[in-house]
């Protein structure tokens, strides 16, 4: 690290890095938060770029685990449906408790998205409270990632 992210950050600087990070309370929208601040910011603050610049590799990689959890849900939606035409009329091993775990996984999936997507926003709020102290915050795994490729 550069002793310029070292140093204390001003007032300024440390709203702009919070709210960076605050925007992932906004999926999708919020991105553009830290892009706006990333790109006005670069060249004025170390501080600032690297905060913002985390918040939008951060919340990539937030639309990202959405897609990809909404991939599953949709296919265990469809992989339900296409179940029933096997579940019988009659008394069978499919209609018991078994069978209806098909029934549940949607919904399974979906929570699991649902407290996933909020630890999500929950890690960025954390993120946003560091920063307003003036702590460098770093997400795991990316803050390194960005770090090295600010190096560059």
């Amino acid at each position: 690290m550069t002793t310029e992210q070292n140093s204390i950050p001003n007032q300024n600087d440390k709203i702009m890095a919070a709210l960076s990070h605050i925007s992932a309370l906004v999926p999708l929208m919020g991105l553009l938060a830290p892009i706006i601040i990333w790109t006005t910011q670069k060249e004025k603050s170390k501080y600032v770029s690297f905060q913002a610049l985390q918040a939008i590799a951060y919340q990539l990689v937030m639309i990202f685990a959405y897609f990809i959890g909404m991939g599953c849900y949709m296919i265990s939606f469809f992989a339900t449906f296409l179940t029933i035409p096997f579940a019988g009329d009659g008394p069978s091993p499919s209609a018991g408790p078994v069978g209806m775990l098909g029934f549940l996984i949607p919904f399974l999936v979906f929570g699991l998205m649902f407290i996933g997507g909020g630890l999500f926003i929950l890690y960025g709020i954390i993120g946003a409270v560091f920063t307003i102290q003036g702590k460098n915050f770093r997400y795991f795994i990316i803050g390194d990632r960005v770090a090295s490729f600010l190096e560059k």
